[in-house]
């Protein structure tokens, strides 16, 4: 694996994480 394809991994994962918090809060309030 290359540089480009962790950091592509990474930008992901991040971007899911993100998406997950955004439900978890929309589903609190």
């Amino acid at each position: 694996m290359g540089v480009v394809d962790m950091v592509i991994l990474i930008l992901r994962l991040i971007v899911a994480v993100l998406q997950l918090l955004d439900a978890v809060l929309k589903y609190l309030r």
